[in-house]
């Protein structure tokens, strides 16, 4: 075997060993701070409320990623931890939440999205079927209407609380595409 052809092995084996340490973190580390996110939400404020905001809930775009390839629930997480995160970081000076589990929570899907952008970098989709892109933008429309509905309210305490109660709804989801991830039942 030449140099060329060796370097290009370890190359090969260096980068397969990278997947699986980035990745390593959604298969082991998720589950527990998914838990810890889903009960700070749920803390942090008062009840959940019941009142129904006119924006559909993706459903769709969890139950097709519970049926991707794991580079596509990979990229399918990332962007809605990411979208989490993004309306987390809006005015929320009306809210009367409990602020140390507020900053606890925006911290822990702030280092969410550090591990999981790091897991999407190193994953070809030469395998996947490519649709974790059309996922992505219905993710993407969805908080943005999320994101509208709060402006539209002033990002007013009541507004918030519809918010809460539908970020609970995306982690609930979310922590059922990892489980499928980690027990491979995803395809």
């Amino acid at each position: 075997m030449d140099l060329k052809s060796l370097l290009r092995c370890c190359f090969v084996l260096f980068c397969g060993q990278n997947f699986s340490l980035g990745c390593r973190w959604v298969r082991y580390r998720y589950k527990d701070v998914s838990r810890e996110n889903l009960q700070l939400l749920a803390n942090m404020g008062g009840e959940f409320v019941r009142e129904k905001v006119n924006i559909p809930f993706p459903n769709k775009v969890y139950s097709n990623a519970k049926h991707s390839q794991m580079g596509d629930s990979i990229s399918i997480l990332y962007e809605a931890i990411r979208q989490i995160k993004k309306l987390y970081s809006k005015d929320m000076k009306s809210v009367t939440w409990d602020s140390v589990k507020l900053d606890q929570f925006q911290s822990n899907l702030h280092r969410t999205t550090s591990e999981l952008e790091q897991c999407v970098r190193e994953i070809t989709y030469s395998d996947s079927t490519g649709s974790h892109g059309k996922e992505n933008r219905s993710l993407k429309r969805h908080f943005k209407k999320l994101e509208h509905y709060l402006k539209t309210k002033d990002y007013s305490a009541n507004a918030w609380e519809v918010v809460r109660t539908e970020v609970w709804k995306h982690l609930q989801r979310l922590d059922l595409l990892t489980t499928a991830m980690r027990t491979g039942t995803n395809a």
